[in-house]
């Protein structure tokens, strides 16, 4: 029985791992097969054939709630937020502000101290952000999954 389930999870894996393909090789002793490079090399660009073009990173218009805030230090933060303010909606600034505030408060890792928690936050974007903070609400109400 054991023996049966290591073979069905080998099996498993193999399938898992997507088809591999063997080319013989004149050149090679025996003609033992071995896997063609060829198809590694295709890999990348069927994956990038196959995703919408809407949904390209390099189609997409960055905007500064995509760009990452600097938390290395309470100074760059607020630069990051400053500049934020500038180039934003006054909605998105807001949803932000808010955000930061509500972390500040709720951040167990932060202990309530701007610094810890900017430098928590570093490198994510505000969009990111304020998709931490709507998961952490939806999941604080119970009921209304």
């Amino acid at each position: 029985m054991k023996r049966t389930s290591l073979i069905v999870a080998a099996a498993a894996l193999g399938l898992a791992a997507g088809p591999v393909v063997f080319a013989s090789d004149p050149a090679e002793p025996n003609g033992e097969p071995q896997a063609a490079e060829a198809l590694e090399a295709a890999q990348p660009a069927a994956a990038e054939a196959s995703i919408p073009e809407t949904l390209r990173h390099k189609d997409r218009a960055v905007t500064v709630m995509d760009t990452p805030l600097d938390g290395s230090s309470l100074e760059t933060f607020t630069a990051g937020l400053k500049r934020l303010d500038e180039e934003a909606s006054e909605t998105d600034y807001r949803r932000v502000m808010s955000s930061l505030d509500f972390l500040l408060f709720y951040d167990i890792g932060a202990r309530r101290d701007k610094a810890r928690l900017y430098s928590r936050l570093n490198g994510k974007t505000p969009n990111e952000i304020i998709q931490r903070v709507e998961d952490n609400r939806k999941s604080a109400r119970p009921g209304q999954r």
